[in-house]
């Protein structure tokens, strides 16, 4: 049985204060359910056959064994939600398999729990993951499983996969500052998201050590983009030329890829 589910990118990030704000990305995790008599959960993903604690949070609540296979094109590790995609669309995959009527809301809330379980999240993420599922941009009460708002919004976006790795997360020393994100959340609750992704960017660029010349180069044209999650991607959104100048403004610091933002839920 399939499911699916996008990427997400981020207008604030949650580890600081638990109020996050993602939007849907399309780049897609797409899983492919095989129920077995095993006694372990595999997921097989570009030939190579491993296990996930993710995986075997989930089936925990299904009371069932599975082989699970993996088609995605977002990658992970990056900061664009690859854990709540996955999360999201094995959820699905596991529901339709056994027949079981689940609301979007359940899903969710599977999702953020099993990732706080697994360790694969510092707050559940219910805010990728609602992203992620809605096709919509989202702020979220991650502390409190609530999402506060959610629009749907048009437009293009161009992920920079900059050539160095993640940076050390010091979650503790986030939260001890979290004060200074008092703004971004205003801003984001206001609509005012591109707003808030500069805040959001600075603060966290600063703590986990990413150039802040990645997004200067767009802001001063005036581009609306930030860090995505804990990086060490960035995001840019708007028209199509916005993302194709910004494009062209990040060609030096890695790879960039081109997408939309889709408006289609996947459940």
């Amino acid at each position: 049985m399939k499911g699916e589910a996008y990427a997400a990118g981020t207008v604030l990030n949650a580890v600081a204060t638990f109020i996050g704000s993602a939007f849907p990305v399309d780049l897609k995790t797409k899983v492919f359910l095989e129920i077995t008599d095993e006694k372990e959960n595999y997921v097989v993903l570009k030939d190579q056959k491993f296990k996930s604690n993710l995986a075997d949070e989930i089936l925990k609540n299904f009371n069932i064994n599975a082989r699970i296979y993996v088609e995605s094109n977002i990658p992970q590790g990056s900061g664009l939600g690859s854990s709540s995609a996955f999360a999201n669309a094995l959820i699905i995959a596991a529901s339709r398999a056994l027949g079981i009527k689940i609301s979007s809301y359940e899903i969710l809330k599977l999702n953020a729990e099993a990732s706080i379980r697994a360790g694969v999240s510092y707050t559940g993420a219910l805010d990728d993951a609602a992203a992620s599922l809605l096709a919509k941009l989202v702020i979220t009460d991650n502390k409190n499983m609530k999402i506060l708002k959610e629009e749907r919004i048009q437009g293009y976006v161009a992920v920079l996969l900059p050539r160095f790795k993640r940076g050390k997360i010091d979650v503790e020393s986030m939260r001890r500052e979290s004060w200074k994100l008092k703004k971004a959340i205003e801003l984001a609750m206001s609509s005012r998201f591109c707003e808030a992704m500069v805040e959001n960017t600075k603060f966290y660029c600063n703590f986990i050590g990413y150039p802040l010349e990645i997004a200067e180069v767009l802001w001063k044209n005036k581009i609306c983009c930030g860090l995505s999650g804990n990086g060490p991607s960035f995001c840019a959104i708007g028209s199509k030329d916005d993302v194709n100048l910004a494009s062209e403004l990040w060609k030096d610091f890695g790879e960039v890829i081109i997408s939309k933002i889709p408006e289609d839920p996947v459940f």
